[in-house]
């Protein structure tokens, strides 16, 4: 019986955390002298998880919704980095503007017995007027729900972005 509980207590902790990718980043030098973004709208992602008793009454009795934008979620940290947000791109600021994209490029199973699933992101910042790829960042990370997964692999993707040097 004890080896039966040492083997159940070793597998789970070798398959608690499944190891997430790193993130990768390339940021070029003219990076810092943009002053404006646009973000190019995204739309909302909702995650929850339950928690329920069907043995009782087959209702749920917790959990968590939450819900994110990730446009949302990115302007704010960029306005927190002293970048103007622009609501639409205008012709007489083409050269100080960026344009940022954001795209989920799949899921993955990690954690215990693959009850986590992480999601993977990608964020571009491309020049304004010549369409250049001035910064890019690829991050995954999981939370309780897949909105958390995006929050936490958007802060990732920023934070790699932001931490490179500045070139001045």
């Amino acid at each position: 019986m004890k080896k039966i509980v040492f083997f159940f207590i070793a597998a789970l902790a070798f398959t608690a955390c499944g190891a997430l990718k790193p993130t990768t980043c390339s940021v070029q030098p003219t990076f810092y002298k943009y002053r404006y973004v646009y973000i190019m709208p995204t739309g909302s992602v909702t995650g929850s998880t339950s928690v329920y008793t069907s043995y009782v009454d087959n209702r749920v009795h917790g959990g968590v919704t939450r819900t994110t934008n990730p446009s949302d979620m990115m302007s704010g940290y960029l306005m927190q980095k002293g970048f103007t947000i622009l609501p639409q791109l205008d012709q007489n600021k083409l050269t100080e503007t960026l344009v940022l994209s954001y795209g989920e490029t799949g899921h993955r199973d990690v954690g215990f017995l693959w009850l986590s699933t992480s999601t993977n992101i990608i964020i571009q910042f491309r020049d304004a007027q010549t369409n250049d790829l001035i910064a890019s960042a690829e991050a995954e990370d999981f939370g309780s729900t897949e909105a958390d997964n995006v929050r936490y692999a958007i802060q990732k993707a920023l934070d790699a972005i932001f931490s490179q040097p500045r070139y001045y």
